[in-house]
């Protein structure tokens, strides 16, 4: 029940306005933290999954909450037996990226650090590691410059996923690396964008070789016929490589 609460608030939050939703956003927060202290997967994956909604409305007010809220986030990160927690968790921490932006920093190092523990996981279901590639992107959208200090670890995470091949008979296989691949080309795209964005640029320099070999290999792995959103992706990250380093690539 508490689980379906969690839901019908989420539902409601997004039917309704802002002003609205306004005052009542400590009442259903604290309410929210509370389920997260309860020994139940199904109700954190919805109290989270809530609370990314909370997120999106309030933007840069959500930041009170965070201080609160980052040990359950952290914990959902770290959730990886219930893997579906584990995915909801991810998402919010992209949400609150986009919400919150720079004031971000203070949480990020313990939050990288269980991504990049997500990644190293070799039990850890593998539909977790597409959503963590991607949120990458989204913390280094919202850190701009300061994203420098994550930037080796995840590029070099990205590198070693891009990796990741798929034999042609496989079609379940097939799906799960153009995900994989989807994920890795918006950590790119949200990592360029935001180095960009902070005048940071040059940091890129030493990674573009293996960039571009990455995106040489999707160009030429033409055995699904893009039947997904990777092409346009992959297009995308080469404009924006083009539009950030300009004459250096």
């Amino acid at each position: 029940v508490q689980g379906l609460l969690c839901g019908l608030i989420q539902v409601i939050s997004i039917k309704v306005t802002k002003e609205e939703l306004l005052p009542h956003c400590d009442n259903i927060m604290t309410n929210f933290l509370q389920v997260l202290q309860t020994k139940n997967a199904t109700c954190h994956e919805e109290a989270l999954s809530a609370s990314s909604a909370i997120a999106n409305i309030l933007e840069g007010d959500f930041v009170k909450y965070m201080v609160a809220l980052q040990p359950f986030l952290v914990t959902g990160l770290r959730n990886f037996e219930a893997y579906q927690v584990c995915i909801v968790a991810v998402g919010l921490v992209g949400d609150i990226s986009r919400a919150i932006e720079g004031a971000m920093k203070p949480y990020c190092d313990e939050i990288m650090s269980a991504l990049i523990e997500a990644l190293q996981n070799s039990s850890l279901h593998r539909s977790v590691k597409p959503p963590v590639l991607s949120c990458f992107g989204d913390i280094a959208l919202a850190l701009g410059a300061e994203y420098e200090s994550y930037l080796q670890v995840s590029l070099m995470m990205l590198l070693q996923a891009a990796q990741t091949r798929a034999p042609d008979d496989d079609d379940d296989l097939i799906d799960y690396v153009n995900m994989l691949r989807e994920g890795i080309l918006e950590a790119y795209t949200g990592i360029i964008q935001g180095l960009k964005d902070g005048n940071r640029t040059d940091l890129l320099v030493p990674y573009i070789d293996a960039i571009l070999g990455f995106l040489e290999m999707l160009a030429s792995d033409r055995k699904n016929d893009y039947d997904n959103e990777v092409l346009g992706k992959a297009v995308g990250l080469v404009g924006d490589i083009g539009s950030s380093l300009g004459v250096q690539v």
